[in-house]
């Protein structure tokens, strides 16, 4: 039984029946009732996508693409009717996420990203806001991404950045490393290294320390972190569309939510300050004595004083390696 309070409510099962989900979307969105009264939603396309591209899989979901004799689709069907309110909500998501696409392959796209930003979600994506810590760690690797997409390009630094799935290093690029940390800037010079691995030499590769200042502030200061995660969104939005679902996946392997509200904090953020991380840097590094593991520390900042660099020259190493 289909609830009455739904945009689904009316349509007639037995039968594929949809209803147009606004009039003034920009792309063929339909509500839809399956032949097995299943609720789904419906994008109409002109053609189907070449090569098809891989789908999210979930265990009440049906997603999938499908030719019928009006023309292809693709829809997102609900298996289980009890869920349907928490459907509604994914289902409007994704409208809103693919209607900001210029061409219907653009908005097809989209709304695959967003899919696979809520098959994260759905398999046991984080529940609550980041704290405060996390929070800061997020603005101190998006600033360094905001670099690494001036320089590398959306898509490269987009794929270079692995902080979020767990990686040892926030960065790791073909010739090149960066780990990052954020520290309160009226805090004790110092910031926290959490395991061996994180300044451990990686052969072949040059491995840089991004150190940057992300301060709690009150309003009308500074900015949110659903802010901070705005101004990338735009930028892509604007210059490298195909990037989004890149950065859907990654925002939501950090746990960001766009849903969730974080207006109870505002951050101010400093530029980075740029470490080689060479031989003898001062480092506790793998291997450690047998038996020890998850070896954190405090690094004194004053310590890498003769080791640190600037942006340029960060940059100009990343670049020749592109270039080769």
């Amino acid at each position: 039984m289909i609830p009455t309070d739904t945009p689904w409510s009316g349509l007639e099962p037995g039968k594929v029946d949809t209803r147009r989900v606004s009039a003034s979307a920009l792309w063929n969105w339909f509500w839809a009732v399956m032949p097995r009264a299943d609720v789904a939603l419906v994008l109409q396309l002109s053609d189907l996508p070449k090569p098809v591209p891989d789908l999210p899989k979930l265990r009440n979901l049906e997603i999938r693409f499908q030719t019928l004799p009006g023309g292809p689709i693709f829809y997102i069907r609900l298996k289980d009717n009890a869920q349907i309110e928490l459907f509604e909500t994914l289902c409007r998501d994704v409208v809103a996420a693919g209607e900001l696409g210029q061409t219907e392959s653009e908005a097809l796209e989209r709304a695959i990203g967003r899919t696979f930003r809520w098959h994260y979600l759905l398999r046991g994506g984080k529940a609550e806001v980041l704290s405060e810590e996390a929070q800061k760690g997020l603005i101190g690797e998006i600033e360094v991404l905001k670099l690494l997409i001036s320089t590398l390009g959306a898509k490269p630094a987009l794929t270079a950045w692995t902080g979020p799935s767990g990686a040892p290093k926030d960065f790791e690029m073909k010739a090149d490393c960066i780990e990052v940390k954020a520290r309160r800037g009226a805090s004790q010079p110092l910031v926290k290294i959490t395991n061996e691995f994180q300044l451990s030499e990686v052969p072949d590769r040059r491995l840089w320390l991004a150190v940057l200042a992300v301060d709690k502030v009150q309003p009308p200061h500074g900015r949110t972190l659903t802010e901070h995660v705005a101004e990338v969104t735009e930028l892509l939005e604007r210059t490298e569309p195909s990037a989004m679902m890149d950065w859907d996946l990654h925002l939501a392997d950090a746990g960001f939510d766009i849903l969730h509200d974080y207006s109870p904090w505002r951050w101010i953020v400093s530029a980075p300050d740029f470490h080689a991380v060479t031989e003898d840097f001062p480092r506790i590094a793998e291997p450690v004595p047998l038996g020890l593991s998850a070896v954190s520390y405090s690094l004194a900042l004053s310590a890498c004083t003769p080791f640190r660099t600037d942006w340029g020259t960060v940059q100009e190493k990343l670049i020749e390696v592109d270039r080769t």
